[in-house]
């Protein structure tokens, strides 16, 4: 009997052991704060929760004369109105303290769907509030693809609009090229249809206007016919890229779309300096695959990995060795559809959600001239060191000159978008270093002849927006003309709409 309860003892000391190893490691995937957490549905911020603020407001947009009628109140009200989609902007352009927010994710029916026969473009047009996914579910029983959009499909396509964002696709690179017309609800109630034929110039205000300028209504976009790809994958030198780029993926006609990852080892002979290049090409004649939908997997695991890299450097070396071998595939082929492409797991997000009282990942994007790219992530690599950025993911898309958005983010110049993924500490000493490090990237992106997103964090100064996007003053004087009592309104037009350079 008496070696019986030493057994016991240990026993216990393991189960207490392993249950404690358990909940170590269930941190990494789950925040037990926002467990016990009531939220206040007056305090708004976005998916980065830099800088929240309480709202007078939040209105759940169903019907144009309830957008109307809260328009009115708001201006009677002396009330600024912000509009907000899914919130994954990182800047305070959905909010603003005092102020209403529309929450457009219940505006969101799919209006039409023209599967019109080839040469004919076929389009949709759906409700600004509805989701990449929405629109994918839609079209894909017609045969039809999204054409260009982010990297996951949980953004609205206003809020694709309102950002001008640009995807993967290679000969379509931004969403202005696809956007045939929309219709905009202004400060005064009067809606307008806009295009580049008719109100073109807020055509170019609007896209890439961050609701400045009134709310998207209804949008029609052009689509693409969904058709099967091979997925390639293969591993290089970052030098070896742009050359690789433009003899073997741009010249090559049947690579529709691509993306390019760098790797986040913090391993000096690594970090930034590998590559793996992900490209897909039209399926040949006889291979077969699925069109049906995929959705994401194995969220909880790859959450865990993700949360593991946020505090070890070595989770982050393993995360990537994972990522090339399972992830990406290299060396390997896959047969994928044009819509799944852009769709989880290929597009993951689900394991991105993340909340910490103490920190939070923010992600920042910078536009380089395709020659000035290896002189660039020279420096970008320099600064994120020197600045002890913990860096959990980097990515690399093209995109082709465009300036037809007033605040154009490649206006004359094929650029690469360059993507990184950090994590933050909310004190306001650790938001001081990140400010003061984004400061050096812009710098950085400027001097080689590069923008950056202004979708992200306001950390640039006042200077260094107008440095970047030169029209920026135009921008803001157009606002204020079509919207002279500056009824729409966020915390971006709050630090940059007057500020002087």
């Amino acid at each position: 009997m008496p070696q019986r309860k030493p057994r016991r003892l240990v026993a216990l000391g393991a189960a207490a052991l392993l249950l404690a190893l358990v909940l170590y490691a269930s941190t990494f995937v789950i925040s037990y704060a926002d467990l016990f957490q009531v939220q206040d549905p007056l305090l708004a911020s976005d998916v980065a929760r830099l800088a929240p603020a309480r709202i007078a407001r939040l209105e759940h947009v169903r019907e144009v004369e309830q957008l109307r009628a809260v328009l009115r109140d708001a201006r009677q009200r002396g009330l600024k109105v912000s509009v907000a989609g899914s919130r994954h902007s990182q800047g305070g352009h959905t909010y603003t303290a005092g102020g209403v927010r529309l929450d457009m994710r219940t505006f969101n029916h799919i209006v039409a769907i023209d599967s019109a026969a080839p040469p004919a473009a076929p389009t949709v047009t759906v409700e600004s509030g509805a989701t990449w996914d929405e629109v994918q579910r839609a079209i894909a029983s017609h045969g039809l693809a999204v054409k260009v959009m982010q990297s996951s499909n949980i953004f609205t396509v206003g809020g694709t609009l309102s950002a001008n964002a640009h995807g993967r696709d290679l000969d379509v690179t931004q969403v202005v090229e696809v956007v045939q017309r929309f219709h905009l609800l202004l400060a005064d109630g009067r809606i307008l249809l806009v295009s580049r034929d008719s109100n073109p110039e807020l055509f170019s205000l609007v896209i890439g206007g961050y609701g400045l300028y009134g709310v998207i209504l209804d949008v029609t976009l052009r689509v693409a016919r969904d058709e099967l790809y091979e997925q390639q994958a293969t591993a290089m030198d970052y030098a070896a890229f742009p050359t690789y780029f433009t003899e073997r993926i741009k010249r090559d006609t049947g690579i529709v779309l691509m993306l390019a990852r760098p790797s986040i080892d913090p391993d000096p002979a690594s970090f930034l300096r590998e590559i793996v290049v992900v490209t897909w090409r039209r399926a040949g004649a006889g291979q077969t695959g699925s069109l049906q939908l995929t959705e994401e997997a194995h969220v909880w695991r790859d959450r865990f990995f993700l949360g593991l890299s946020r505090r070890f450097d070595w989770a982050k070396a393993l995360r990537w060795n994972l990522q090339k071998k399972i992830e990406l595939g290299a060396g390997e082929q896959r047969v994928v559809s044009r819509n799944n492409a852009m769709r989880p797991p290929l597009a993951p997000l689900e394991l991105l959600a993340y909340h910490s009282r103490h920190d939070t990942d923010i992600i920042q994007e910078y536009y380089i001239p395709v020659e000035s790219f290896v002189p660039f992530m020279d420096r970008f690599r320099e600064i994120l060191l020197a600045g002890k950025m913990n860096v959990l993911s980097s990515t690399v898309r093209y995109v082709s000159p465009n300036a037809t958005p007033t605040l154009a983010y490649a206006p004359r110049r094929p650029a690469f978008a360059i993507i990184q993924m950090s994590n933050v500490g909310l004190s306001e000493d650790a938001q001081a270093r990140a400010r003061a490090v984004t400061q050096q990237l812009v710098d950085a992106a400027l001097q080689f002849g590069g923008t950056y997103y202004l979708t992200y964090q306001p950390y640039p100064t006042a200077d260094q927006l107008h440095r970047a996007y030169p029209n920026a003053r135009r921008a803001f004087e157009r606002k204020r003309f079509y919207d002279p009592e500056e009824l729409f309104s966020s915390q971006f037009y709050e630090t940059y709409g007057h500020a002087s350079r």
